[in-house]
């Protein structure tokens, strides 16, 4: 009988297993885990130093002119958004290709192998990154704006809630574009120069016929028309330059994470 028992068990055909048997590694962890990555590094330190540097620069032309610049937080806060998003997107863009570049992504699937996971923290951590910046951009137009009214300016405090959440949109706008380029890619080098090379391109080429759709696709326009809040008569353009610049390379780009051979 104990013979029996033991030949059953013996014979007994093991299920394999699968990567359903596997617990998942909690997503706040693969968050907390590429937000060290996409500011854990010496290229992103820098550059994060450098765009904090040219937001408070910005800050300082309407403090220096201030005939030429209105002197209100609204203004201010224009300013700093435009120079913080000269370079927050090429952080943004090295939160989806570093890993790439530096060729740790097969240690990161083989951790996770649910690559989709792993980009939906990748993408969670550059949103947290430009709402970071966001928030940098309001404190540095503040102190810009308490100081133009310390040497004795008349300026003004008011900004309604659409100036500030277009400030915000601007900034998240132009990360996710950085992601978007980034992750259509998958290599730094290319996906940083055609990021700010592409956009400037069509904007010098787009006259006479293309003059027309340079109002639809003129990234320095439509998000533009989002920092001001001037979404009246310009929401159609604005969805249409995010969808050519923003959503089409990133449906590219997770259509190629999720098939990229990891050499």
């Amino acid at each position: 009988m104990t013979t029996t028992t033991a030949s059953r068990l013996l014979h007994r055909p093991r299920t394999p297993a699968t990567t359903h048997d596997i617990s998942p590694i909690p997503f706040r962890r693969l968050l907390g885990v590429e937000w060290r990555k996409s500011i854990d590094t010496r290229s992103a330190r820098w550059l994060l130093a450098a765009a904090a540097t040219m937001t408070v620069a910005a800050v300082a032309i309407p403090l220096a002119m201030p005939s030429e610049a209105d002197q209100t937080i609204k203004g201010y806060l224009s300013f700093a958004a435009l120079g913080l998003c000269i370079l927050l997107p090429a952080v943004s863009n090295l939160t989806l290709t570093t890993e790439w570049s530096q060729r740790t992504v097969l240690a990161t699937f083989t951790q996770e192998p649910r690559r989709i996971r792993v980009l939906a923290a990748k993408v969670v951590s550059g949103l947290l990154l430009g709402l970071v910046g966001a928030l940098f951009t309001g404190l540095v137009a503040v102190a810009g704006l308490a100081a133009s009214a310390g040497l004795g300016r008349t300026v003004t405090w008011h900004v309604t809630a659409s100036g500030v959440a277009s400030v915000v949109a601007f900034v998240l706008l132009n990360s996710v574009m950085g992601m978007a380029f980034g992750v259509a890619l998958l290599k730094t080098p290319a996906a940083v120069v055609l990021f700010y090379a592409l956009p400037a391109v069509w904007a010098v080429i787009s006259i006479g016929a293309l003059q027309t759709a340079r109002e639809w696709l003129d990234t320095v326009k439509t998000f533009g028309w989002v920092l001001d809040a001037d979404w009246t008569g310009h929401l159609a353009q604005i969805l249409v330059s995010t969808a050519v610049w923003v959503l089409m390379p990133f449906a590219v780009g997770v259509v190629r994470t999720l098939r990229h051979e990891i050499a």
